[in-house]
């Protein structure tokens, strides 16, 4: 089971992910295999020291520094492996420093073959002497152990971990054993590793919680009941996770062939998460943004200027934050500045759970959003942006600021798959690599998260907390450095109109001789 914290990522998963991006992706394929093959001996042999920062460089943009591009190379590279959210702290630091490693050996790769065909051929003849050996017969549970040892001692240079900490991929070896039998090593393939994917999605889904007998029992009752809910996909490749650890040990500690991997190259539809599987806002397309012309020349207090703000910072969906009024959806409650997500009339939150309340990000306050909400009030403005004009048909305020956010940003040349909606999954994705409850982050989000007692749970979340929740979140940029605010515009009072009284000219009434008033003729 990979670990919440982002501390805890091992030096195998940043490994495996850097290698995984390098292999798989289009351009990089077009960089090692194109361009480096591609070399003269003569330009290898001057420029080979160099060859990993040149690599890199190739994909830089032009206002992007070498060291900018090299992290957003590090960080594209977890994410694409699935470890979305990590790419922060230590785990950056560490992807950044094997991003360079790795690159290096492709280089040092490619000196070989061109200039040492010869040694090159021996260890691939050694390679393929240790694929024919006879299988190792000892079986899985013999190695637990020692691979629990080694892991605490951080072999091979991998992260220690604490003596009293029990490492959570035990538990998924443990859970092998009882599903598929204390087989040994040498005959674990790709199918039995199969079979045991399949018995794993046959397991009820609360399995280990409330157990009452073995395995084979559970499986036995999850078949009678075909109706009750069976364990998630995302859970199921967790547990390969912890079944990869410890074969990578097994390859090496020399136990297994390196070419056999039975746990490697499985399906698991579904389980990337929506969230994580739609685009979040990368650090150079943020840049793009509010580093633009337009960007800038939009006054403070323009829906430009703070819509894509407020997301970011809050996780809020587009619509949210249209219909935020400053007399009634901004208020303070147990001492903090909030939004109040919340139902009126021709309007209500998308779901039960999307109303609900969400503190004000201090880099909001900051940057001048009460002083935004109080000249909107003092305008008396029914919302925080007035500019934006119902579209009746659609009966949303956001629809035309969407069609031109989508136009500016595909100018920009923002990705494709960016959206406004991204920086919601942006600021999702960074709450997920802390150590926050996930029904915490939920509360916050709007999302239905579990069901029963999950939910209501949900809804009982103090505001203090939901609080640090949100200031937890921050973005893989320095906006401050980016974002110059333009000039505030002077906003008046809105005075109350005067009843408009016609003037009308007074004409002295004329009488005849006998008293009666004379009518005039009109």
């Amino acid at each position: 089971m990979i670990a919440e914290d982002d501390e805890t990522l091992s030096n195998e998963d940043i490994q495996a992910a850097v290698r995984h991006w390098l292999g798989t992706s289009h351009l990089w394929r077009q960089r090692l295999d194109g361009y480096l093959k591609s070399l003269s001996p003569g330009s290898l042999r001057h420029h080979h020291e160099q060859l990993p920062d040149m690599l890199l460089d190739m994909g830089k943009l032009e206002h992007v520094s070498s060291e900018a591009n090299l992290i957003e190379e590090a960080w594209t590279a977890l994410e694409y492996s699935d470890y979305a959210g990590w790419g922060k702290g230590e785990t950056l630091n560490k992807t950044i420093s094997v991003f360079r490693k790795v690159l290096k050996e492709y280089v040092d790769k490619r000196m070989q073959e061109v200039f040492e065909p010869e040694a090159l051929a021996g260890i691939m003849d050694q390679r393929a002497s240790a694929a024919t050996a006879p299988p190792n017969m000892s079986k899985i549970s013999t190695f637990i152990q020692a691979w629990q040892i080694d892991v605490r001692n951080g072999y091979d240079g991998r992260e220690k971990l604490a003596p009293t900490t029990t490492d959570p991929y035990k538990t998924d070896v443990e859970l092998f054993i009882g599903l598929m039998g204390d087989l040994p090593v040498g005959k674990i393939t790709f199918d039995i590793a199969a079979d045991f994917r399949t018995k794993l999605l046959n397991l009820p889904f609360n399995h280990g919680k409330s157990r009452t007998g073995s395995m084979k029992q559970e499986l036995a009752l999850a078949k009678a009941n075909k109706t009750a809910p069976r364990m998630a996909m995302k859970t199921v490749k967790r547990h390969f996770s912890g079944m990869n650890s410890i074969w990578r040990w097994l390859v090496f500690k020399k136990y297994v062939p390196a070419q056999i991997d039975p746990f490697h190259g499985h399906a698991f539809p579904g389980a990337k998460s929506k969230k994580s599987a739609r685009d979040t806002w990368a650090m150079e397309d943020m840049q793009r943004l509010f580093s633009s012309l337009e960007y800038r020349q939009a006054n403070s207090h323009s829906a430009l200027h703070w819509l894509p703000l407020i997301s970011l910072y809050s996780g809020m969906r587009l619509e949210e934050i249209c219909r935020l009024r400053p007399h009634h959806d901004i208020t303070v409650r147990d001492g903090i500045y909030s939004f109040i997500i919340q139902k009126r009339d021709g309007w209500d939150p998308k779901t039960e759970a999307g109303e609900r309340i969400v503190p004000v990000h201090s880099w909001l306050l900051s940057h001048g959003f009460k002083t935004l909400v109080q000249d909107m009030k003092v305008r008396g403005a029914e919302h925080i942006f007035p500019e934006l004009i119902l579209d009746s048909k659609k009966h949303k305020l956001s629809s035309e600021f969407s069609r031109e956010f989508s136009r500016l940003k595909i100018a920009l040349g923002v990705a494709k798959k960016t959206t406004f909606h991204s920086f919601r999954h942006t600021f999702r994705t960074a709450l997920e690599s802390t150590d926050h409850k996930e029904s915490h982050i939920d509360a916050v989000m709007g999302h239905e998260g579990g069901k029963g007692e999950g939910r209501v749970y949900a809804k009982g979340v103090s505001i203090a907390k939901l609080k640090e929740v949100v200031e937890s979140f921050a973005p893989v940029t320095n906006l401050d450095e980016i974002i110059v605010l333009a000039p505030t515009p002077k906003i008046q009072a809105r005075q109350p109109s005067k009843p408009q009284v016609k003037k009308v000219k007074l004409i002295p009434p004329v009488f005849d001789a006998n008293g009666r008033q004379i009518r005039r003729k009109k």
